[in-house]
């Protein structure tokens, strides 16, 4: 088990910044330009490459005034974050144990056009294993935070933190199985009923945590979308793992080829079911 003081302290520090940034987004939410980026012509779906297109001033703004915060406390930790910023880059060439994760708007398309949830996610992983998580939902105004060992909590406002566990047997059948993962979406069916809008692991990631879901499906996803928001899931009870069964590592920046989770044992082994029918396990 980690130090937990450094976890402690990392979301003490990056609290402040993570609630003051939420709240000015707000002011942006479905009134700001897309200033467009090239699509990533890797990812599979017409609708996975839309979203990974969509670019705007927030993003770039949002992430350097994070690492502003980071730099200031952590100077000498790596930094996986979605944007070349100048601040991303004044980490390049750190080799410590210690790594940021960082999503500065996970859901741009809907912050763009203000019809859905977006998340302002960052974390801290020690040797890949994420110890520290602050995600915000500034459309609900929810602040998730978790620390490895010591649970997920969730604060609506001014309202004090409430833990999050999932139930023993999921009290839903809802499921999220992404565009990406298409060809996996009815084989879910009877037992799971799956969905794939709207868009956004820490948004899918915060709803098992909070039982709204009981299992995700994913493909092609990458490290700052998954290891923030995936502590909050796994302290909560959620199980986070790989196409080979392993727990996923947050060490260098890359894509998932296969990411799930699952609030239980049955939606666990339906999810395997479902790799097995098309030959992924293979």
């Amino acid at each position: 088990m980690p130090d937990p003081s450094v976890a402690h302290q990392f979301v003490h520090n990056l609290k402040p910044v993570v609630l003051q940034c939420a709240r000015a987004s707000l002011v942006f939410y479905g009134q700001v330009a897309d200033l467009g980026k090239i699509a990533d012509a890797s990812l599979t779906g017409a609708r996975a490459q839309d979203a990974s297109s969509v670019f705007t001033a927030l993003d770039s703004s949002l992430q350097d005034i994070l690492l502003s915060v980071v730099l200031q406390h952590y100077p000498d930790v790596r930094c996986i974050a979605e944007e070349s910023t100048p601040l991303r880059r004044r980490f390049a060439g750190n080799r410590s144990e210690y790594t940021v994760i960082l999503d500065p708007i996970d859901g741009t398309l809907h912050f763009r056009n203000g019809d859905g949830p977006y998340h302002i996610s960052i974390g801290l992983a020690r040797n890949g294993a994420m110890i520290a998580a602050l995600v915000a939902r500034p459309t609900e105004d929810k602040l998730y935070t978790a620390i490895c060992g010591h649970g997920a909590w969730v604060q609506r406002g001014d309202q004090a933190p409430e833990r999050l566990r999932v139930p023993d047997r999921p009290r839903t059948r809802a499921a999220f199985i992404s565009s990406k993962a298409h060809q996996y979406q009815s084989l879910a069916r009877p037992e799971l009923e799956p969905r794939d809008h709207p868009i956004g692991a820490a948004l899918i990631l915060t709803q098992l945590a909070e039982g709204e879901l009981c299992a995700y499906l994913t493909r092609q996803v990458e490290v700052y979308d998954v290891g923030p928001p995936s502590l909050i899931a796994e302290e909560a009870g959620v199980c986070c793992f790989l196409r080979n069964g392993c727990k996923p590592r947050y060490s260098t920046r890359r894509k998932f080829p296969f990411y799930m989770a699952a609030a239980g044992a049955e939606p666990k082994a339906k999810l395997w079911s479902i790799l097995r029918a098309r030959g992924a396990l293979s």
